[in-house]
């Protein structure tokens, strides 16, 4: 009984950290030296946490971004954030295998990264993505706002122009008007 149990134990060891039994293996390109293949892997860790979160942001962005938020801003909200992302305090690398094979030109070298997510900084990094989308609902409301107001000062203001010059420039304060109700929005949400 105790050699089925030593045996069972064995074949299927248990990892000793629990960030081991998560860690994802990420593969470099192989490379002439140790140095350019390990290069290489952190590259490819930088680039798969990156689309990880990327994707997170994705589906952050489409479960909570309001109808009335465009796209193209959320978009550049995301971008921005993901510029800012600190890819080396989101994952840790928790194990390292070298490969060395031998070529009829030389030797290449091959570095795979097993790397787990730090749980607490991820939650920090996807509590400050919600906050950057709920500050852009917030300004792209004010904005919103804010268009609405001056569309309404520029009717009363070319309305009362118009009634002081008795209806002599009511071509003039159409265009006017018409071109104030375009430039409004364009400014605003080039601020």
């Amino acid at each position: 009984m105790l050699a089925a149990l030593l045996s069972l134990c064995l074949a299927n060891p248990l990892p000793q950290d629990p960030a081991t039994a998560l860690a994802v293996a990420v593969r470099g390109d192989a490379e002439l030296t140790p140095a350019a293949a390990l290069a290489s892997a952190r590259q490819k860790v930088d680039g798969h946490v990156r689309g990880l979160w990327e994707d997170r942001a994705r589906q952050a962005d489409a479960a909570t971004r309001p109808f009335w938020v465009p796209e193209a801003l959320a978009e550049v909200a995301i971008r921005r954030w993901l510029a800012d992302l600190p890819v080396e305090q989101l994952a840790r690398c928790v194990d390292r295998e070298d490969k060395e094979r031998d070529h009829e030109f030389g030797s290449s070298y091959q570095t795979t990264l097993w790397v787990a997510e730090d749980v607490r900084v991820a939650q920090r990094s996807e509590l400050r993505l919600r906050q950057e989308l709920r500050q852009l609902e917030r300004r792209t409301a004010i904005k919103y706002g804010g268009i609405a107001a001056s569309w309404i000062g520029l009717v009363v203001l070319l309305g009362w122009v118009d009634r002081l010059s008795r209806g002599y420039m009511t071509g003039r304060l159409r265009c006017v008007g018409l071109f104030g109700l375009i430039a409004v929005p364009t400014i605003a949400f080039l601020v």
